[in-house]
């Protein structure tokens, strides 16, 4: 009897390696099968959307002869909306199988005028006490990239990316009487990074990037970080839908004829996209 038992118990083992066997040939072929999500073999991509980001903008312009600027924050000192959606545009281009370049644009320009609660030295300007003063800080952000996948495959991929983060910015106070006192500056700070995408399915996929720079450049010293994250659903082969958050956190001293002084400028929120490939 215990002869018999151990054939059925064999034979049941048997079978049971036979009908797993026979479901990984199921997965392996239906895997072998499936789509791969677009945004992983394309060629060519683009993103066109909208960006809703809360601001926090702190800023000071020195004037001549050592004259030190009042770090002045723009949202509550100087009524500037702290939340406006700006244009966002991205595009990519793959060069072979693990090479690629990315450049994005976005762009806010935002404007305000309140009676200041403090005396501000702005430039070579001062604004007294009650002045009502007309602000603007405008800013456009342009990114370039060129990054290599050291993990590239039908699922997912995942890279190290260098790149060149350009700012151009204008920041300017004026009131009646006093005059307009502004500066601009054109800040191309490098960057490292890392950004990896993973397809959950042929239609839904999560990516994510990070850039950092942090170093004493030029005429520009500080620190960016740029990071983001979000998901896109595909309703067709080659257009889709996307959602994503973002935050970026500028802390620079620029030291340039056109602008002497220092930004902190914050800005994240969320980002609503449309996406087609090629």
């Amino acid at each position: 009897m215990g002869t018999c038992e151990r054939k059925d118990t064999n034979g049941a083992v048997h079978r049971g390696l036979r009908g797993m066997l026979a479901l990984l040939g199921l997965v392996a072929c239906a895997s072998a099968g499936a789509q791969v999500h677009p945004a992983l073999q394309d060629r060519w991509s683009f993103q066109l959307g909208a960006f809703v980001p809360k601001v926090d903008t702190n800023a000071y312009l020195n004037g001549t002869g050592g004259r030190v600027g009042t770090s002045v924050n723009f949202e509550d000192e100087l009524n500037l909306t702290d939340r406006k959606a700006m244009p966002a545009f991205l595009a990519s281009v793959r060069l072979g199988e693990r090479w690629r370049i990315e450049a994005e644009y976005l762009s806010l320009h935002r404007g305000g005028s309140r009676a200041v609660s403090r005396n501000i030295d702005w430039g070579n300007n001062t604004y007294p006490i009650g002045t009502v003063v007309t602000s603007e800080f405008n800013s456009d952000i342009y990114r370039l990239s060129g990054g290599y996948s050291f993990v590239k495959d039908a699922k997912q991929e995942f890279g190290v990316a260098l790149g060149l983060h350009v700012t151009d910015f204008e920041a300017s106070l004026a009131a009646a009487g006093l005059g307009t006192a502004s500066g601009d500056a054109l800040a191309p700070l490098p960057t490292i990074g890392f950004y990896g995408a993973y397809a959950i399915t042929p239609q839904w996929l999560l990516s994510g990037r990070v850039d950092y720079f942090s170093l004493n450049y030029n005429q520009y010293d500080g620190s960016l970080v740029n990071l983001s994250i979000g998901v896109d659903y595909r309703f067709t082969r080659s257009f889709g839908v996307g959602v994503a958050f973002r935050h970026v956190d500028y802390d620079v001293k620029v030291t340039k004829t056109n602008y002497h002084g220092g930004v902190n400028y914050k800005f994240n929120g969320p980002m609503f996209y449309a996406v087609t490939s090629f």
